[in-house]
């Protein structure tokens, strides 16, 4: 972990603020009441590395192939993406209030990476196999599953 990444605690409770507002919002909760009850602490874990904390989630469950992979086929639209990003960045300024240098890092994570995977959700099942290295009809599982 290193000076700059965010503490672990805190994201992943500011994960769990926001997929409680996830699970009730009218424009993505119906798609949240599907994903997993561990859905809070595997973006948790996800977002720990990519602030530069720990690196769990690639030995656990994957790179960004696999995040890329969980999205395929949802076709989220343009309102669930902006909605995600408002709510995720509602849970972040609760949770790192005091600490604006990381919100700012967070913004412009979560804008960038907020229109990729809508555009990775809407692409063909194919196309997203192909781009991850994926052979059709193959299935990705977490490595941690892989293993066992």
């Amino acid at each position: 972990m290193t000076d700059r990444s965010p503490n672990p605690d805190k994201l992943l409770e500011m994960t769990a603020a926001f997929y409680e507002r996830a699970v009730e919002d009218e424009v993505i909760g119906e798609m949240f009441s599907k994903a997993a009850t561990d859905h809070a602490a595997h973006l948790a874990s996800w977002l720990s590395v990519v602030f530069g904390g720990s690196r769990d989630y690639l030995r656990e469950r994957g790179d960004l192939g696999f995040v890329m992979y969980k999205h395929m086929g949802l076709g989220i639209s343009e309102a669930q993406r902006a909605r995600w990003a408002n709510l995720m960045m509602d849970a972040a300024a609760e949770q790192f209030g005091d600490d604006e240098a990381f919100l700012r890092r967070i913004a412009r994570f979560v804008h960038s990476i907020t229109h990729s995977v809508r555009e990775v959700s809407n692409l063909e099942s194919d196309e997203v196999r192909r781009m991850i290295g994926l052979a059709p009809g193959e299935e990705m599982l977490p490595i941690s599953d892989e293993a066992n």
